[in-house]
């Protein structure tokens, strides 16, 4: 005989369906949204990570501030975010965002390693992106 399954009515089975498949084609929406938008680099850059470590929030957010406009970075008018050539490691954002921000690629590095394993690999992810979206210097 088979084990007795918790009978759930048809219509809570169907609705907790729909919230995933909505959920999963909302975040898809917003990375892809995101991705072709006219922002900066580094604004591009920080919603995607921000879509891509805290998924559904992450989403909303992109969706009630990003597409608005109301984000107006500051250009800075001697500094502008690039890969670095010299002190690469693999794909040189990290030594990039190290002299971006004046402090040591290392202690970015490892920033990078320490959240990439608390979301379980989402750095990775958002690495490559980097790669992608950030010019090479």
């Amino acid at each position: 005989m088979l084990p007795m399954i918790i009978a759930l009515p048809l219509w809570i089975i169907c609705f907790v369906l729909f919230i995933v498949l909505f959920a999963i084609v909302f975040w898809f929406w917003a990375f892809i949204d995101c991705l072709t938008s006219k922002k900066d680099t580094l604004e591009k850059l920080l919603w995607v990570v921000i879509i891509l470590m805290f998924p559904f929030i992450g989403a909303l957010l992109y969706l009630f501030i990003g597409t608005r406009g109301g984000t107006k970075m500051t250009k800075h008018q001697g500094k502008k975010l690039v890969r670095s050539k010299k002190n690469k490691l693999l794909g040189g954002v990290c030594a990039g965002v190290g002299k971006y921000l004046d402090i040591d690629p290392t202690v970015v590095r490892l920033v990078w390693v320490l959240l990439s394993l608390a979301s379980m690999g989402t750095g990775v992810l958002v690495y490559l992106i980097a790669w992608i979206l950030i010019p090479e210097e």
